[in-house]
C-alpha cells in the first residue's frame, strides 16, 4: 500500500462542512465539499457577503472556506487580488475529482466555488436530488453553481457545464485516480454512500446510521470495509446512546394521530427524507386521511420518477398537493404570477393538466374538512400555511425533523413555538436521527477493525480517544485539524 496524505480541511470539530483531501503519488481527490452551515451563520452579515465580487474573499477571510491553493475557480480568484494574497499563504493541493457522499448541503454545498477543472462524482439519483432541491431552494449565485458555472470574468457569462462522473454502487468510480468503491448506506436521505479506497486501505463513512429502513446496506458496507488500515468515521452522536428506530417514529405518530378524529393532522418532515415521506403517506391512508404534500416534496418525487431511479417512491395517485396561495390576482392562485417560480408553476400545471398524479388542494378546502386530511409540510417556516388553514383548537402537529442545535436554530424554534401557541396546536416531537448513536458507532468500529481511526463531523472528537483509552475500541485515534497534515502509510 502506498503512502498517502490526508487533510481534513473542515468538519474536524464540528457537525457538517466535510471537506477531506486524500493525496498519493501526485494525485488527489476530495471527499465531500460541504458548506459549514454553523460557521456561515456565525459570520454572514447581510447582502454584501452575497455579492459575487466579495463572496470568496469573505468566505476565505472568515474561515467558511479553507485557505488552500489550487482548488478554487480561476474566475473567482481573478476577480479580487485580495483572494490571491490569502491563498498565497495556503498549502497547494492539486485535486482532480470531488466525490460526494450524499445530497445534504453540509456535504456538497460549497462545491460551486471549486475549479471547473475538478470533476464531480456522484450517483445518478444523488444528482437528481441535488438538482431538485437546488431548484426549489433559496440558493443563488455561486453556491447554486454546482452543475453549471458562469464565468464572472467573461463578458457574456454563458453557463458552462461541469464535468460529472456518474458512479454505480459497488463499482469503481470512473476516472478516479484511486480505486474507490461507493457503497450505499442507511441515512436520512436516499442515495447516500460510504466509500472504500482499496489501494490506500482507507474507508470513509460519510453520514451513516443502522436503525433505518436501509440498515442492511450499512451492514454490507461494514463487511466490505472490514480490515482497512484507516477509517474516517462521522461522530455526530458519539456523545449520545439514545437510539430511536425509524419504524418506532411511525408507530408514535400513529398512536398520537388516532386521537385527533375530526381535527387537522399535520407533520413537518424534510422533503428529502423520501423514505419517511413514503411511510407517512402510507400511514395517512391507513388512518383514512388524504395525505397532502408540500410542493418541495412533490417536486423532488416528480424529478426522481422522471429519472428512472431505483429508489422506492411514494405513490401520489391518492394524494393531494398543497396549492400555495401566492399571487395578487386570480384569488391568490394565478400561476402566471411572478410569485410562482418556474419549478413551482410547472409542478402545479402538471396536476391541472393531468400529466402527473396528485390533486391540488387549497387551504380553504382543508379548512372545511379538517378531519379528512393529513398535511405534510417541509419546514418550521411552513407553520404560516397553517394560519391559512385555521386549524381547530387542539389539532395535531408533529415535528419529525432534528431538534435545534445552535443559537440561531433555537431562535427560529422560539418563533415557531409562538405560532404553535397562537394557533392552539397540540405539538409533539417524533424523530429518528440520520446519524448512528454512540453504541452503534462502537459496533461499526469494532466490526471494521481499523488500525487507525480518524473522527470527523463531530463536536466531541475526544470522545473517540476516551473510548480507545477505556478499551471499548481497539485502534489508534488520530484527531484531525484543518492545519494538520496527516502522513499515513502501512
Amino acid at each position: 500500500m502506498p503512502a498517502f496524505e490526508l487533510r481534513v480541511l473542515d468538519g474536524a470539530d464540528c457537525v457538517g462542512g466535510n471537506k477531506i483531501a486524500v493525496s498519493s503519488g501526485g494525485d488527489a481527490v476530495l471527499l465531500d465539499f460541504g458548506i459549514n452551515l454553523k460557521r456561515k451563520r456565525d459570520y454572514l452579515l447581510g447582502y454584501r457577503a452575497l455579492t459575487v465580487a466579495n463572496t470568496l474573499y469573505y468566505y476565505l477571510y472568515s474561515g467558511i472556506l479553507p485557505r488552500i491553493r489550487g482548488i478554487y475557480r480561476d474566475d473567482l480568484v481573478g476577480l479580487d487580488e485580495r483572494v490571491g494574497e490569502i491563498l498565497e499563504k495556503g498549502e497547494p493541493v492539486e485535486v482532480s475529482m470531488c466525490i460526494f457522499s450524499h445530497a445534504h448541503r453540509d456535504h456538497y454545498g460549497a462545491s460551486g466555488f471549486l475549479s471547473d477543472k475538478i470533476m464531480m462524482a456522484m450517483s445518478r439519483s444523488m444528482r437528481t436530488i441535488m438538482e431538485a432541491m437546488l431548484e426549489s431552494s433559496a440558493a443563488s449565485g455561486i453556491e447554486a453553481e454546482i452543475f453549471e458555472v458562469r464565468n464572472r470574468i467573461e463578458e457574456r457569462r454563458e453557463p458552462r457545464e461541469r464535468s460529472i462522473a456518474i458512479f454505480e454502487e459497488y463499482s469503481s468510480i470512473p476516472s478516479a485516480p484511486f480505486h474507490v468503491t461507493p457503497c450505499p448506506i442507511d441515512h436520512s436521505i436516499p442515495a447516500a454512500f460510504s466509500f472504500v479506497i482499496e489501494d490506500l486501505s482507507l474507508a470513509y463513512t460519510g453520514d451513516i446510521r443502522r436503525h433505518g429502513a436501509l440498515k442492511s446496506l450499512t451492514d454490507r458496507f461494514v463487511e466490505r470495509a472490514a480490515g482497512v488500515e484507516y477509517l474516517i468515521i462521522e461522530g455526530t452522536r458519539i456523545d449520545s446512546s439514545i437510539m430511536v428506530r425509524e419504524d418506532e417514529v411511525i408507530q408514535d405518530i400513529r398512536r398520537y394521530l388516532e386521537d385527533k378524529v375530526g381535527k387537522l393532522a399535520c407533520i413537518i418532515v424534510s422533503p428529502a427524507d423520501v423514505d419517511r415521506v413514503r411511510s407517512i403517506i402510507q400511514l395517512s391512508e391507513e388512518l383514512g386521511r388524504i395525505p397532502v404534500l408540500c410542493p418541495r416534496a412533490a417536486h423532488l418525487i416528480d424529478r426522481l420518477a422522471e429519472s428512472g431511479t431505483k429508489i422506492p417512491l411514494p405513490d401520489l395517485r391518492g394524494a393531494g398537493i398543497y396549492f400555495e396561495r401566492r399571487s395578487l390576482t386570480g384569488g391568490g392562485y394565478d400561476l402566471e404570477s411572478q410569485h410562482y417560480r418556474g419549478w413551482l408553476r410547472k409542478m402545479y400545471a402538471d396536476r391541472l393538466d393531468g400529466r402527473k398524479p396528485g390533486a391540488l388542494v387549497k387551504a380553504e378546502e382543508i379548512s372545511k374538512k379538517q378531519g379528512d386530511y393529513l398535511l405534510i409540510l417541509g419546514g418550521l417556516d411552513q407553520v404560516l400555511e397553517l394560519a391559512q388553514v385555521r386549524p381547530r383548537p387542539g389539532s395535531g402537529l408533529v415535528v419529525s425533523t432534528s431538534e435545534p442545535h445552535d443559537e440561531e436554530q433555537e431562535i427560529e424554534w422560539a418563533r415557531f413555538e409562538r405560532w404553535v401557541n397562537l394557533l392552539r396546536l397540540d405539538l409533539r416531537i417524533a424523530h429518528s436521527s440520520g446519524h448512528a448513536d454512540r453504541e452503534t458507532l462502537i459496533e461499526i468500529i469494532n466490526e471494521i477493525r481499523p488500525r487507525v481511526l480518524i473522527p470527523v463531523h463531530t463536536e466531541s472528537p475526544q470522545e473517540f480517544q476516551r473510548l480507545a483509552e477505556a478499551g471499548e475500541i481497539s485502534c489508534e485515534v488520530l484527531l484531525p485539524s484543518p492545519a494538520k497534515l496527516l502522513r499515513l502509510a502501512k
